[in-house]
């Protein structure tokens, strides 16, 4: 589930903590036949852009509780790269962290009922 590593410690307390932890998520395989379908399943998100993403539900069972998560992992495009004044000092791939979205939804058994209702003739 994550990778660890032990690093240097740059921060203000590093004579008193020389190194620290490095946690690091590790990105699961793709889900395969998931109740849910998002297309596109990848696309680049241009800086201060909108992009849109169309979710499906179509569940394989008839009555549950179905739930994915979607990761994103934020890059900098190849334009920041090139107009930065040291390339080395930029954020390395994987370090913005990640984006979650929490997906979530539930089934009922269909019921069908007799609507027993008076009409106006006073007949049901």
């Amino acid at each position: 589930m994550f990778s660890i590593n032990v690093i240097k410690n740059q921060s203000f307390d590093k004579k008193r903590h020389p190194y620290k932890f490095k946690f690091a998520a590790l990105e699961p395989e793709e889900s395969q036949n998931s109740a849910f379908e998002v297309v596109p399943k990848q696309v680049l998100v241009n800086a201060r852009s909108i992009q849109e993403f169309t979710v499906t539900f179509n569940p394989t069972k008839d009555v549950g509780s179905f739930k994915t998560i979607l990761l994103g992992n934020p890059e900098l495009s190849q334009e920041e790269i090139e107009i930065a004044d040291d390339p080395n000092e930029l954020p390395s791939k994987g370090s913005l962290g990640t984006i979650a979205l929490n997906l979530s939804a539930n089934t009922i058994k269909p019921e069908l009922s007799i609507d027993k209702s008076a009409r106006f003739d006073g007949g049901k």
